[in-house]
């Protein structure tokens, strides 16, 4: 028995070591990746200057949103640091990482997306570790408070290093990765051209301008942050990020959540945020996200902006673009299973059917099938109900036809075990953060295998990555 004993101790022992080893040890597995490129910015923000800096913190939609030579050009006096990166780290990693490397003089303008994560505390564990992989120094800017939620996630981070080790370093495509990024921290891809969202934007992600997004927690840190660098010369103003038009919520009030904001910050909004919704036609894979075109639309407004701030009227010589027509899917539509058709129910919209829920032959079954057409009509879209009331499904498939998974997908689901995907592509499958929303945690999202990286490496797609695994 005190074998035993002594066995099972040294096992548990050898577990931390175990990670250890694979979380520090092994060479850096996430350098190449999109948030492989935090370090770099960091170092760029870090880099001297003869001239002030005009910083840009935020998520993503600043990455894609600016370019930082245009922005240059028409204000000569600073150096532009695009320092934009993911908006599931969350906006105080950002800041926290941000505030020792800046220096009398500077400008700083915090962009923080038009949702709920990025307008609070959040702390995205996850992929913090991901981007300090290979430079753990970026940890230093955590609180002692994040210690028991980082320590939590490090497990998972280890497990998918040492695997990523073992296959030979994760398998890149498309423009999320850190290639993508210019020496400036722009993003600049040729494959940014146009919009490829369904119907122009992403519906898991609509845009709200509820004050009751107005976290307080968040103020008063953003508000600290821009007194604790005004003590040292530099000064701090708030700037809405670059938002589709077509994903703002009807009847949104922007100019008094505008003013409600104002109330609880203690630094000053630069621009008017109605300037910050645009067509459709200038965003590229997200809300938030701009095309090529579309970045040369908002940084003209920036650059307006902050003349305006500045007291500056000379004229902003930047040529608008032309709209870019929208992206056209010219892939040869995949083979879909339409056996389970008559499980559903469905009402009509303008580009198909939307499946609002299941028929009493649906609500019996253990495993369906979200077909490709019904009565002869292209399925194209699930309401967030669609197997609300099903307690006994364990297994659901959700073909290439759908393009967006709407949260609270399988809220009361209680016997779900798997969601398997067969979308190839992560980029063509919108995900809110809440799709697994009251499913068991032991349910998982099986992705195709050759595809596997992609979905763990995801803009959308990343923080499901512990959920994820590859099909058979």
């Amino acid at each position: 028995m005190k074998k035993l004993w002594f066995w099972l101790a040294g096992c548990l022992l050898a577990i931390p070591l175990v990670l250890g080893i694979w979380g520090f040890v092994l060479p850096a597995q996430y350098r190449e990746t999109f948030l492989g490129e935090l370090s770099a910015k960091r170092a760029l923000l870090a880099e001297d200057s003869e001239k002030p800096r005009l910083v840009l913190v935020g998520g993503s939609a600043v990455a894609f949103g600016v370019d930082s030579a245009l922005l240059e050009a028409q204000l000569p006096q600073y150096k532009v640091v695009n320092f934009g990166m993911y908006a599931a780290l969350g906006t105080r990693v950002m800041l926290d990482l941000s505030e020792p490397l800046l220096r009398e003089g500077d400008l700083v303008l915090v962009l923080p997306e038009q949702q709920q994560q990025t307008l609070s505390d959040y702390l995205g564990a996850q992929a913090l570790w991901q981007a300090a992989d290979g430079d753990f120094s970026l940890l230093r800017c955590l609180h002692a408070r994040d210690a028991s939620v980082m320590l939590g996630y490090f497990p998972a981070f280890a497990a998918q290093k040492f695997r990523f080790w073992c296959s030979g370093g994760p398998q890149l495509s498309g423009v999320y990765q850190r290639s993508s990024f210019n020496a400036a921290g722009d993003i600049v891809s040729p494959l940014c051209k146009a919009n490829q969202m369904p119907s122009g934007w992403d519906n898991t992600t609509p845009i709200r301008f509820d004050t009751a997004l107005l976290d307080d927690t968040f103020c008063t840190e953003l508000n600290a942050y821009a007194a604790r660098l005004a003590e040292n010369g530099v000064t701090v103003w708030y700037h809405f990020p670059p938002m589709n038009a077509a994903a703002v919520k009807p009847g949104s009030d922007v100019d008094a959540y505008a003013a409600a904001l104002q109330d609880k910050l203690t630094l000053p909004l630069a621009g008017d945020p109605n300037a910050c919704i645009l067509d459709s036609g200038w965003f590229y894979d997200t809300n938030f996200h701009l095309n090529a075109s579309g970045k040369t639309v908002f940084t003209r407004q920036l650059v307006r902006d902050i003349k305006a701030m500045l007291g500056d009227s000379s004229p902003t010589d930047i040529v608008l673009p032309e709209m870019p027509q929208t992206a056209s899917d010219t892939a040869e539509p995949a083979a879909l299973d339409d056996t389970d058709a008559d499980c559903f129910t469905f009402e009509e919209t303008d580009s198909g059917l939307r499946l609002t829920g299941l028929t009493a032959e649906g609500l019996r079954r253990t495993a369906l099938t979200v077909p490709g057409t019904k009565n002869g009509q292209p399925v194209t879209e699930l309401s967030a109900e669609v197997f609300a009331r099903s307690r006994v499904l364990r297994q659901v498939v959700i073909q290439e036809n759908i393009a967006a998974l709407p949260d609270g997908l399988f809220s009361g689901c209680t016997a779900l075990q798997e969601v398997v995907l067969t979308q190839p592509d992560p980029d063509r499958l919108a995900v809110g953060q809440e799709l697994l929303r009251d499913a068991p945690a032991a349910c998982h999202l099986t992705v195709p295998a050759d595809n596997y990286d992609r979905y763990c490496l995801s803009y959308a797609w990343s923080g499901y990555a512990p959920r994820l695994q590859p099909a058979a």
